[in-house]
């Protein structure tokens, strides 16, 4: 299937890249080490803290990474010769997400890895499953966000402007500290982003509360937008390459 051939290529291609492994992995992991050992003081606040670091680190990858990497493939010759290719956009752009969500994996494992060895963090084997499955499906509106990133900006505006938009989003969006402590302005802010969204499912799960139908109705509505917007930046690109 030329959707998996084009992933695993795609896969191999970062893997061949230790420097971007080891930061995909070591940056979030990092800041969990910092901001959210200290502050595992039992079961429910390690498996909240867990909740909001591994959304930070999944973002991080399908939305920053990967929409940088966009963003540098379509300088490069080598976007052109993937138009050549006998696979449609579509399924390239599918093939882009199963790299995503591997990497966003990997990241994620670290986190995980790192709540079980010093934290309180406790789900059984079959939340576990869950747990990684609702993180990457619910992560799914940044990877057209990511996209969205990747066809509008170019090569050497998408990393700048990548992390003013990751960074504020994340700390506002409640992933590194609960949305209570923050400031009462930026509280009413958060309400509305989709990284609170994100957490929201999330803390939900590892809470053993009902997921807010209201939440994934928001991450779903963000998900379209970023998609018309992802789309709206590559016929964009199509038509300057054709012109």
């Amino acid at each position: 299937m030329l959707i998996l051939k084009h992933a695993k290529w795609m896969i191999l291609e970062l893997l061949r890249a230790p420097a971007y492994v080891v930061s995909t992995i070591a940056f979030p992991a990092l800041f969990y080490v910092i901001f959210a050992i200290p502050e595992s003081k039992d079961m429910a606040s390690s498996n909240l803290l867990l909740a909001s670091f591994s959304c930070f680190s999944v973002f991080g990858v399908i939305f920053l990474q990967f929409g940088v990497g966009i963003a540098q493939e379509r300088s490069k010759s080598w976007y052109t010769y993937l138009r050549t290719l006998p696979i449609s956009p579509f399924k390239l752009t599918i093939a882009r997400f199963i790299s995503a969500m591997f990497f966003s994996l990997l990241a994620a494992m670290g986190i995980i890895i790192l709540a079980l060895c010093f934290t309180h963090a406790q789900l059984s084997f079959s939340e576990w499953i869950i747990f990684i499955l609702l993180l990457h499906i619910a992560g799914l509106a940044f990877c057209f966000m990511g996209l969205a990133l990747g066809y509008w900006t170019s090569e050497k505006t998408s990393l700048p402007i990548g992390n003013l938009i990751y960074l504020p989003l994340s700390f506002a969006g409640g992933l590194w500290k609960p949305p209570s402590i923050l400031p009462e302005m930026l509280q009413e802010i958060s309400k509305y982003l989709p990284t609170r969204y994100y957490g929201e499912v999330l803390w939900a799960f590892v809470a053993k509360q009902n997921i807010a139908q209201k939440d994934v109705m928001a991450l779903t509505i963000y998900a379209i937008i970023f998609a018309l917007i992802a789309y709206w930046g590559f016929k964009r690109d199509q038509s300057f390459r054709l012109s």
